[in-house]
């Protein structure tokens, strides 16, 4: 539909009222894009792809993706806090950069006025696993809205599906990890998602 409705507008003879209702028609195609493509995400079983890898370097990677988003504004800050030594986990990566990333814009969506979004990386001795925390200094959450933020639809944004949470939620699930959230209204808010150690089945 959006590359029909693209074609049409560079073809057709358009007055300026036109042109203002094709750029409509567009923003809105791409916004029920998203919010297909986030539903589907949340619905569908998941396939898991198994690979070791460094989660600094995927810390690293969303970082810096981040920094040239549209989520970003003027004053906003993306920082990384990650250890010297590397971080190995076996998960697949696409999953953990999707946590990452739906926690990171929630962060950056808190503070429309800018502010310092900081991606942080540690080991979780007593599981041999991972932590990932993703800290803003943003609006902060009311206490009463802290048990239902990881519920579909549930996203106290204008912009965005209200699903980016579910998915976390979702996929740490799978990984029989936890999320804790810390939070003050006008401070900021830190999510971290510990993900243990996964248990390899053996195969025969």
């Amino acid at each position: 539909m959006s590359g029909s409705i693209q074609i049409l507008r560079q073809e057709l003879l358009l007055t300026a009222e036109q042109e203002q209702l094709f750029d409509i028609v567009l923003r809105e195609s791409d916004r029920l894009n998203a919010s297909i493509q986030s539903f589907l995400a949340y619905a569908r079983p998941q396939r898991f792809a198994i690979a070791r890898f460094d989660v600094r370097r995927t810390l690293n990677d969303a970082a810096l993706l981040l920094r040239n988003s549209s989520e970003v504004r003027e004053l906003h800050r993306v920082d990384v806090d990650l250890p010297a030594d590397e971080l190995w986990y076996d998960a697949d990566e696409g999953q953990i950069k999707q946590i990452i990333w739906n926690l990171a814009t929630n962060g950056l969506r808190a503070m429309p006025n800018g502010g310092r979004l900081r991606l942080v990386g540690s080991a979780e001795p007593a599981s041999n696993g991972v932590i990932i925390s993703v800290e803003d200094a943003g609006i902060g959450i009311p206490s009463e809205d802290l048990d239902g933020l990881f519920q579909p639809f549930h996203g106290g944004f204008p912009t965005g599906s209200g699903l980016g949470l579910a998915i976390v939620h979702r996929i740490v699930s799978d990984y029989n990890g936890e999320i804790r959230v810390s939070s003050q209204v006008g401070t900021g808010t830190t999510v971290s998602v510990l993900l243990p150690a996964r248990r390899l089945v053996a195969t025969t």
